[in-house]
């Protein structure tokens, strides 16, 4: 049975990456018999987890069925927890993105507070159509032995209970970290996934090391690359150790820049490059030393993995119509090397940990629902009425 249930996961992982595969396709990438898995392909189409697609070329016999995962199977949501703001998440068994919201609520971690999140969670419960599982990202680090959220200082509290957030949402919540949720995200889909450093680029600034598609754990999976020094003479120390790589490049750091020469006291980040394209010069100065800044601590990151490097984040969005400009900051930090940091920007961007956290909720469900499939049709064969031999 555990053999099978390996099986079931990587059939499910193949067709995942490869939408329109068929056993034999299967059969081959994974060294297993045609009728091994047209086996389980049945029982995962008979426990709704799959579907036939269509029909493939044929290459002298029947046309092969073309395999799908069944987006209706189950739906699932994904919530971010930061500072001031929520974002939310509602994706389909596929991975679909349906419906993505952000809503800007100021995190209090009272009751009052997660009864507004569940309030935000529950219209999407309502709307999606199969039974759904909900995800959350925090900030930090998640114990769940001792049931806490370590580390969330950018929510300005060292750490949350688990407990109270379980009981609001009916205990179908699974709850991970940011910064590793968001690293999921970037995986999902891919067959093949480059050796990459991952940097979660938001109010929090941490990193994660992917290698072999899988996260790379030292003491904890995430890295507190915040930290990471990038001007010793940096005298400031509003969000964490002076000169780092949190207090030079963090979003929050942005926006206090802007609302001080803007004086705009609600000033938003969209707002922000907003204002900059509008040709704001006091903003276009704040904006150039955070690119400078920013280039140091990919530069260094760069060096030491020698990995290609994912941004993601509230920040990826933002950043990458300026990708240009971080790279000519990059080359001047080589001028007479041929330096090449291999940069990349997550597609997700501010949704990073959410979706991550959605697909988080997914794989539990798998992990959750596969034993009862497998164990369902071995029944069913060992219940099914022996025929009479003939004498």
């Amino acid at each position: 049975m555990e053999v099978r249930q390996q099986n079931a996961s990587y059939i499910l992982h193949d067709i995942e990456c490869n939408p329109g595969i068929t056993n034999a396709e299967i059969a081959q990438s994974r060294g297993l018999s045609v009728p091994t898995i047209s086996n389980i392909v049945n029982i995962l189409k008979g426990g709704d987890m799959i579907m036939t697609a269509g029909t493939g070329e044929s290459s002298g016999g029947r046309r092969p069925f073309q395999l799908s995962l069944n987006a209706g199977y189950r739906s699932y949501v994904g919530v971010s927890i930061a500072k001031h703001t929520v974002y939310l998440v509602l994706i389909d068994f596929a991975g679909e993105i349906l419906e993505k919201q952000r809503h800007y609520v100021d995190f209090a971690g009272t009751a009052d507070y997660w009864q507004q999140i569940a309030g935000l969670v529950r219209p999407l419960l309502e709307q999606a159509k199969a039974p759904c599982q909900v995800g959350m990202a925090l900030p930090g680090f998640v114990d769940c032995a001792r049931n806490l959220a370590l580390d969330t200082y950018t929510l300005g509290v060292s750490e949350v209970s688990l407990d109270e957030i379980c009981a609001l949402l009916d205990n179908q919540v699974v709850m991970g970290d940011s910064c590793r949720l968001a690293g999921l995200a970037q995986m999902f889909g891919k067959k093949d996934f480059p050796d990459s450093f991952y940097i979660l680029l938001s109010r929090r600034i941490s990193g994660i090391l992917i290698h072999g598609k899988e996260f790379f754990h030292l003491k904890k999976s995430s890295l507190d690359i915040g930290s990471m020094i990038l001007d010793p003479a940096g005298c400031t120390s509003a969000y964490g150790i002076p000169g780092s790589f949190l207090e030079l490049c963090s979003a929050s750091r942005v926006i206090d820049l802007a609302k001080e020469s803007t004086g705009i006291a609600g000033l938003k980040l969209g707002e922000f490059f907003e204002l900059l394209a509008e040709g704001n010069q006091e903003l276009r100065k704040i904006w150039d030393v955070y690119l400078k800044n920013l280039s140091v601590a990919l530069h260094n990151i760069s060096a030491v993995f020698g990995v290609e490097i994912v941004v993601g984040g509230e920040m990826a969005t933002y950043l990458e119509p300026f990708a240009a400009e971080l790279k000519e900051y990059l080359r001047a930090l080589n001028p007479e090397h041929e330096w090449k940091v291999d940069l990349h920007f997550s597609g997700y961007g501010e949704y990073d940990d959410a979706y991550g956290a959605a697909l988080e909720a997914r794989g539990f469900e798998i992990a959750k629902q596969l034993p009862r499939i497998l164990k369902n049709a071995a029944s069913q064969v060992q219940a099914k009425p022996k025929g009479r031999r003939r004498k």
